[in-house]
């Protein structure tokens, strides 16, 4: 079997054809060898990429993060046996007593609603440029107070001038003053914002950091800003907006729980007593009977009135112990890593951003050297081809 192969003299990569089956065969030795030749060119392709990285680098918006872990507090039930009796009567001692705190699972929810994004924007927090304290509204909505970006604007009329177009359209079009009404999920309240108060809930949303361990029981809770002050105060202050919200989910469960016990106490009563009135007129009916089924009817109506004592005399402890519980203050929220002001930049993280574009710099020579003789084949055969 013969073999037969081809050189490209301008010192591309040389591909060999064996037999009859003319299957492609790429030495290594050749690969190096034509990267060496086009070595000028990567390292020019690597140098432009990298000096493009530089350029993101130092031109992208500084922004700090600040952020503070909570361990949620676990509802314990109570009221063991009890609880089980009073459960076959309908009442839910358990919750009563204790008080039914939030889920952690639903915090990302609360953290991202609308209700919630509404009072984090009116947080007032200080700005280096403002002479007084704003709200994070002001902030968002009034650019004397934000920091130039060079990227931004390059950014916003080259790849984002398409946005650009289609919004200033959009506003056109759209009449003055129009609204955006939101059912929010977690108070149930309908919603209704401005054009700017719609955006300013969308970059609070896209800057809220939650993180949830459920392993290890705890959840991180934190904001991305661009000065490292005004971060630390939104973030102590969504914190006491999120225990704010916990709390009165829990102050409305025990609340809700005492008046049911209340309700279920009053009936227990008025059913203790009646027992009570028809055992006691029974027995003055018929004093000195000895009869079977006057001796079954006593002890049949004994028995009730003591059920109905029973459940009478447990709910009027649990009925004290559901007015504790309203009165009591514990925190549903500990704080174990408290908020900080920032010290280091969470963005741009510029070593990594001239890593990747070193790397990408690299790629992409690398990729043009071997994959150009390809492309320059093609284009031959297809140039060969009779018409």
């Amino acid at each position: 079997m013969q073999e037969r192969t081809n050189i490209h003299t301008s010192g591309e990569l040389p591909v060999s054809y064996t037999g009859d089956n003319a299957s492609d065969e790429i030495d290594l030795k050749d690969i190096i060898r034509q990267l060496w030749v086009k070595r000028k060119f990567i390292l020019i392709t690597t140098g432009i990429f990298f000096l493009l990285g530089i350029f993101i680098a130092f031109t992208s918006p500084v922004a700090y993060t600040a952020s503070c872990t909570l361990v949620p507090q676990s509802t314990q039930r109570q009221g063991g046996n009890l609880g089980g009796l009073a459960s076959m009567m309908g009442v839910n001692l358990g919750a009563a007593a204790s008080g039914e705190s939030l889920s952690p699972s639903v915090y990302p929810q609360i953290v991202k609603s609308v209700s919630f994004c509404q009072e984090v924007m009116a947080m007032p927090i200080p700005i280096e440029k403002a002479s007084r304290k704003i709200s994070l509204y002001d902030y968002y909505t009034n650019k004397e107070y934000q920091p130039k970006s060079i990227l931004g604007g390059i950014k916003k009329y080259t790849i984002g001038l398409p946005g650009v177009i289609l919004s200033s359209v959009r506003g056109k079009k759209s009449p003055a003053g129009t609204n955006t009404v939101y059912s929010d999920s977690i108070t149930g309240k309908v919603i209704t914002l401005t054009e700017d108060e719609r955006k300013v809930v969308d970059i609070i949303q896209k800057n809220i950091q939650f993180e949830s361990n459920p392993k290890d029981g705890y959840v991180k809770l934190g904001y991305t800003f661009a000065e490292p002050e005004a971060v630390a105060v939104i973030t102590d202050n969504m914190f006491n907006t999120l225990e704010k919200y916990v709390k009165s989910y829990k102050s409305q469960k025990v609340q809700d729980n005492l008046q049911f016990v209340e309700a279920s106490y009053v009936e227990a009563r008025r059913d203790f007593l009646q027992k009570q009135i028809n055992l006691a007129a029974f027995q003055d009916a018929n004093r000195g009977l000895i009869t079977a089924t006057a001796r079954t009817t006593e002890r049949r109506l004994s028995s009730e009135y003591d059920i109905a004592f029973t459940v009478y005399s447990e709910l009027a402890k649990q009925l004290e112990q559901a007015k504790l519980a309203v009165k009591e203050s514990t925190p549903v929220l500990t704080v174990i890593d408290p908020v900080v002001v920032p010290q280091e930049k969470s963005a741009p993280r510029r070593s990594m951003i001239l890593a990747v574009f070193l790397f990408l710099g690299l790629v992409v020579g690398i990729g043009w050297v071997l994959i150009k003789p390809f492309f320059q084949d093609i284009a031959k055969s297809v140039e060969t081809v009779p018409r």
